[in-house]
């Protein structure tokens, strides 16, 4: 129809008399029926074609970003009046047939869709589009607008409605469309729209973010990835359902290829069977999948074994041939490099952990704490009973829990081989062990069921709750799992926040999220009230804002830093002489050893002896150095690292700390002495014990500048040089045992509190005149075993203790002598033996 369209007078939708249509159902008039419909021109954005992988490509000499191709997916037809939907308005009726995977009712041939509560509208396939319009029964030529699910595939809307906008179902409505996933494989088609929200929900990547060029490319892949398991699960549950079919027909319709995997007897079909084998054949064929790979990926895969395929891929075709060089021909991986690897691994495990939810195939224990949380945010859910996983015990740690804890009604579920028994009387019994969803149910009084509306179906009807709400925020999921926003430093402060398709929570703005009190809280759990209050007033300021925004990018770089060490330090030795299990054996230990360092910097208390946040002591059980850090450990006066096997190096580990009063460290290798410990100007006790540590004249003049020390230890060192130590005024104790010393240290003459010197072990010959100027009367203990005095230091010691006065305190052990033998008793109370078996 051409020329100026007829004018219509609106009539307001409450007062539009009702008459029935031609299929039975009540029918609003609508006045406007024979008006045209008009076509405005709009364009979608773009969706990228993977389909050249010429675009990927890195040429030999230069790096070449990478960008998705884009091609026009269609011209939609819109109108500008929201309530013109209304026109269309059928109230609900319990005659239609239930709605397939699409949202879309048939009744007598005819399509209708839910477009509010107890309204429907009749649909039809606009030829032009492939979306539905809404129509009338009686209309030849259809005019209502163009419609699209909502987020929750629930209700439909007009398509250019701006308060129900759903990119997943802008971009790909049509049922019979071609369209790909972005960087897929896949076509829309093969999934129906609530599955397709469900991808690009759990690889934390929305479908605009999909089609903007700056899309982080190990995101794309991630949602490449994430759509390849979601067609494998789908294609396990078509299989299974295959297998269990009584027709011989169909049963013969079972994937080969997963019947190789899997040969199920006729006897084998129980409900645990099946369940089994559902997991067994993911498992089994991500495994085939994973395991074809191509060179690069097993290149990348020597630094970081459990890097997905597809992830490697994405990264090395983003990489430069400098940095291809550098991975075929050097160990380890260039550190903007793994930071990538590192964030795109984080990614995977958040994305794992979600997609845990809706796969049936798939259960691990982070989609299990992810569940349960979820399962704790239901409406009708019995706030007063607490559920807790642990592990392996009851004992053991918790894992995940939900409810008050201080609730008398309290269950624990304690994880055992994939899957959960209910602890009850204090034992927990593993034939009834059983996934968690069932054993929440199990726990559920009826009354709870029945409130739930799950009284029946046990626990799938659970599942299926969870499944039908959304997923927690990608931040809030990283929190549940205890993983921190890891943030990029190869990008710009600036830019980090803006960066497409890092959904970790790393593009989350600190600065603009939370009160005050909020934001302490979740840098420092653990304060009381009182702690907080005075936090607040004493370190926030005038400007709390911009101290807390210091405070939190302190946190997020101290979190990176300590990733890209774990990763980086392990890559430094993965070379033909490392084996790979060694690797993967210290990969554990150093992600421990820098939780500890997380938890201590945000004022956790670490030590299992109760001591507070002043408080970190470590067992190094990894090789390699410690980790050069940017953040500071103002409150930690207490540092204690100790080490059974050698190879850990000290590093610029200590620079980090410069309160530290007391310090103590046995069998880490430091060679030079660190200069940390200078900085450390309220240094009481020092112990750096059997460290490969060497002085030179300057260092050991820097030492005798330690003038705080009460306690020096630096036995069991190639010490050759000794500090002087007549500085040292509040010295008590001396310990420089087994040091290659040959000579006594100096100043020990001026020291009135000193009462242990500890020299056994060393080469000395000569004494020195100091060690007789020390007041006989001073109460002090002095080893020298084992040393080759000459026949004048033995003199001049006999003569010194024969002279001295009837209330002499000062004992000298020699080795051909001791001169007291209330010496033992004196040396026991300092800690050191006095006969010959002395460490």
């Amino acid at each position: 129809m051409t020329g100026k369209p007829p004018k219509i007078k609106p009539v307001s939708a409450p007062t539009r008399p009702i008459e029935s249509s031609g299929d039975g159902l009540p029918r609003a008039l609508n006045p406007s029926s024979t008006m045209p419909h008009s076509t405005v021109a709009h364009h979608q954005g773009p969706l990228p074609s993977l389909s050249s992988s010429d675009s990927l490509a890195v040429m030999p000499v230069i790096s070449v970003s990478t960008r998705p191709k884009y091609s026009t997916i269609d011209e939609f037809a819109s109108v500008s009046a929201r309530n013109s939907l209304e026109n269309y308005w059928i109230p609900t009726q319990e005659r239609l047939d239930e709605t397939d995977a699409w949202g879309i009712a048939i009744m007598k041939q005819r399509q209708y869709v839910a477009v509010a509560d107890n309204h429907i509208v009749q649909v039809v396939r606009d030829p032009e589009s492939g979306l539905f319009r809404a129509t009338h029964a009686r209309e030849l030529h259809p005019s209502g607008p163009l419609l699209r699910p909502d987020s929750e595939g629930r209700l439909w809307h007009p398509l250019d409605d701006p308060e129900s906008a759903n990119p997943v179902a802008t971009v790909f409505t049509g049922q019979n469309r071609t369209t790909e996933l972005p960087g897929t494989e896949y076509s829309i088609k093969d999934f129906p729209p609530l599955m397709t929200q469900r991808i690009f929900a759990v690889s934390g990547v929305d479908a605009m973010m999909a089609h903007r060029s700056d899309i982080h490319p190990a995101s794309l892949a991630l949602l490449q990835d994430t759509a390849r398991r979601f067609a494998l699960d789908q294609k396990i549950r078509q299989f299974i359902t295959q297998v269990q079919h009584s027709d011989p027909t169909v049963r013969a319709q079972a994937d080969s290829q997963l019947q190789a995997l899997l040969t199920l007897q006729a006897t084998d079909l129980s409900e645990r069977v099946i369940e089994q084998s559902r997991a067994l054949l993911f498992e089994q064929s991500e495994r085939a999948f994973e395991l074809d790979c191509d060179d690069n990926t097993l290149q990348m895969r020597r630094i970081f074994p459990h890097l997905p395929k597809t992830i490697a891929q994405a990264l090395w075709r983003e990489a430069s041939a400098a940095d291809h060089r550098h991975l075929r021909l050097r160990p380890g991986m260039p550190r903007h490099m793994a930071e990538k690897t590192l964030v795109a691994l984080r990614e995977v495990r958040l994305a794992r952990a979600c997609e845990g939810i809706y796969l049936d195939a798939v259960a691990s224990l982070d989609s299990d704490q992810l569940a349960l949380q979820m399962l704790g945010q239901l409406d009708q859910w019995p706030r007063q009973i607490r559920i807790e996983i642990r592990l392996q015990a009851s004992e053991g740690e918790s894992l995940s829990a939900i409810g008050d804890a201080r609730s008398p009604v309290r269950h624990i579920l304690i994880r055992q081989h994939e899957g959960y028994v209910i602890q009850r009387s204090g034992i927990a019994s593993p034939q009834d062990r059983m996934d968690l969803y069932a054993a929440v149910w199990r726990l559920l009084l009826p009354g709870q069921r029945q409130l739930l509306g799950v009284a029946q179906g046990g626990g799938a009807a659970l599942r299926q709750l969870v499944r039908a709400q959304p997923l927690p925020s990608r931040q809030r999921v990283s929190e549940l799992l205890g993983l921190a926003p890891v943030q990029v430093t190869a990008v710009p402060a600036s830019a980090q926040y803006a960066q497409a398709g890092l959904r970790g929570g790393g593009d989350v703005n600190p600065m603009l999220t939370g009160s005050v009190v909020e934001r302490v809280r979740s840098l420092y759990p653990q304060l009381d009230d009182k702690e907080l209050a005075a936090f607040v007033s004493e370190r926030l300021g005038s400007e709390p804002s911009t101290v807390l925004a210091r405070l939190e990018t302190d946190l997020a770089i101290l979190r990176n830093e300590l990733a890209i060490w774990s990763a980086e330090g392990l890559s430094t030795q993965a070379d033909s002489s490392q084996d790979a299990m060694q690797i993967a054996e210290q990969r554990p230990a150093r992600e421990q050893f820098s939780a500890k360092l997380q938890d201590i910097w945000r004022r956790k208390s670490v030590s299992r002896w109760g001591y507070g946040d002043y408080h970190f002591s470590h067992h190094v059980d990894f090789t390699g150095e410690l980790p050069r850090l940017s953040a500071r450990f103002d409150y930690v006066t207490e540092l204690i690292l100790t080490v059974e096997t050698p190879g850990a190096r000290i590093g610029a580990f200590f620079d980090s700390f410069p309160n530290v009063q007391y310090l103590m460290v046995t069998g880490i290798k430091m060679e030079d002495f660190p200069s940390g410990i200078f900085q450390m100007r309220q240094l009481r006790q020092l112990v750096l014990d059997d460290c490969s540590l060497e002085l030179s004249e300057a260092t050991a003049e820097g030492v005798s500048r330690i003038e705080t020390l009460t306690l020096l230890n630096l036995a069991n060192n190639p010490l050759t040089v000794a500090p002087h130590v007549g500085f040292m005024t509040g010295l008590t104790e001396l310990m420089l045992y087994n040091a290659n010393l040959s000579s006594l240290p100096s100043g020990i003459d001026r020291l009135g509190d000193l009462r242990v010197v500890a020299l056994q072990d060393n080469n000395i010959s000569d004494v020195g005149g100091d060690l007789f100027d020390i007041p006989d009367t001073q109460d002090l203990y002095v080893g020298l075993l084992n040393n080759p005095l000459s026949d004048e230091s033995m003199r001049r010691i006999n003569q010194y203790l024969e002279n001295s006065s009837m209330d002499r305190k000062v004992e000298i052990q020699t080795e051909e002598t001791v001169s007291d033998v209330d010496s033992d008793s004196e040396s026991s109370e300092s800690g050191f033996s006095t006969g010959p078996d002395s460490d």
